[in-house]
C-alpha cells in the first residue's frame, strides 16, 4: 500500500517576516563587502621590509598601523555579517511535511527558496502520536531526557490545522516533534504504524470544533 501526502506550515506573519529578511539580507551583504575591502586593505598595507633610516622606519610603522587597523575592522565587519546571517535565517521561515509510504520527511524552508532537511521519521520508530492540546503532551514535553523539535513558527495552529506531536525512539534517544498540520497527515501516518501508537484520549478535530 503506497501513500503520498504533502503540506506546509506557513508563518502567519510571513509578510512581515519577508520584509525583515530583506532588510537583514541587505545589511548582511553590505558588511560582507566591507569585510572584503578591509581584507584587501590589509594585504595592500602590510609592509614587506623596513629601511634603516628614521623616515623608512616611520613609514614602516605607519603602514603596519594601517594593516592592523584594516584587519581589526575586517574582523568586526565579518562578525556583524555572521550575526546578520544567523538573524535573517529566523525570518520568513516555513516548514514542509512530506509523508511517503512509511516515512515522514520534515524540511525547514528559509525565505521560500532555501530548504534544509530536518528529519526523516520512520513510522517504525514512532512511540506515540497525538494532539498537543491533550494533557498527556505536557508530561512528554516536561521529560528532560526527550529532545524537543518544534517544526512550526506559530504558537497556535491556523484554521483547519492542529498542533500534532510525534514521540520517537531510536539511536539518538527520544525525540518529540511538534508539527502544525491537518488531520489528514495523521491519518496517513497511522496507516503505517502499529496499533496503540495513537494516544488513548485522542479526539477527532471535527468533534473538537463542535
Amino acid at each position: 500500500m503506497d501513500a503520498f501526502y504533502e503540506e506546509s506550515a506557513l508563518d502567519k506573519n510571513a509578510e512581515k517576516g519577508a520584509k525583515k529578511y530583506k532588510i537583514a539580507n541587505v545589511f548582511f551583504w553590505i558588511f560582507v563587502v566591507l569585510a572584503v575591502f578591509c581584507a584587501l586593505g590589509f594585504l595592500f598595507n602590510v609592509p614587506f621590509g623596513v629601511g634603516e633610516d628614521e623616515k623608512a622606519q616611520e613609514a614602516y610603522q605607519f603602514q603596519m598601523s594601517l594593516a592592523v587597523f584594516s584587519i581589526i575592522q575586517g574582523v568586526m565587519f565579518g562578525l556583524f555579517a555572521f550575526l546578520l546571517y544567523r538573524l535573517k535565517s529566523r525570518f520568513n521561515v516555513s516548514y514542509d511535511y512530506c509523508f511517503v509510504s512509511g516515512e515522514l520527511r520534515i524540511s525547514k524552508v528559509f525565505n521560500i527558496n532555501r530548504r534544509k532537511l530536518l528529519a526523516r521519521i520512520d513510522t517504525a520508530d514512532i512511540l506515540q502520536i497525538g494532539d498537543a492540546d491533550n494533557s498527556g503532551f505536557d508530561r512528554l514535553y516536561s521529560d528532560p531526557n526527550t529532545k524537543k523539535v518544534v517544526c512550526t513558527t506559530n504558537d497556535e495552529a491556523q484554521e483547519g490545522k492542529f498542533l500534532m506531536y510525534i514521540l520517537t525512539g531510536g539511536d539518538n534517544g527520544k525525540m518529540l516533534y511538534i508539527l502544525e498540520c491537518r488531520e489528514l497527515l495523521l491519518m496517513n501516518i497511522l496507516k503505517f504504524t502499529r496499533r496503540g501508537v495513537l494516544e488513548s484520549d485522542y479526539v477527532m478535530q471535527e468533534k473538537k470544533q463542535k
